[in-house]
């Protein structure tokens, strides 16, 4: 089993560039968005501007997830290493399905 401390530096790297990747996702939808002409209605680049808004939840769930991970390296408790853990599967977890629906929908 590995060390606490050994887990919560690699949800920490791997939070932080999950962020970091979701944003870039987030604005390249938004790009698809705004790149289509000024006479497409409003439905369809309504669609693509919700989904990547929906981006943002995952984006700060993963900044909230590096921010609780540096605080256990500062401060180590089970319940907040049970915490961040859990967080960190969910939201990967979550990640996994938006991206699988908005590429398979948007793109």
């Amino acid at each position: 089993m590995p060390e606490p401390k050994d887990t919560i530096i690699g949800i920490l790297g791997a939070s932080g560039t999950l962020a970091g990747l979701l944003l870039v996702f987030s604005g390249f939808i938004f790009a698809q968005a705004a790149s289509f002409p000024s006479d497409t209605s409003e439905k369809i680049t309504g669609r693509y501007t919700k989904a990547g808004r929906l981006a943002i939840i995952p984006f700060w769930g993963f900044l909230a997830t590096t921010l609780m991970a540096v605080i256990w390296l500062m401060f180590p408790t089970h319940c907040l290493f049970v915490f961040t853990s859990t967080l960190f599967c969910l939201l990967v977890a979550w990640t996994g399905v938006y991206g699988t629906v908005m590429a398979y929908r948007y793109l």
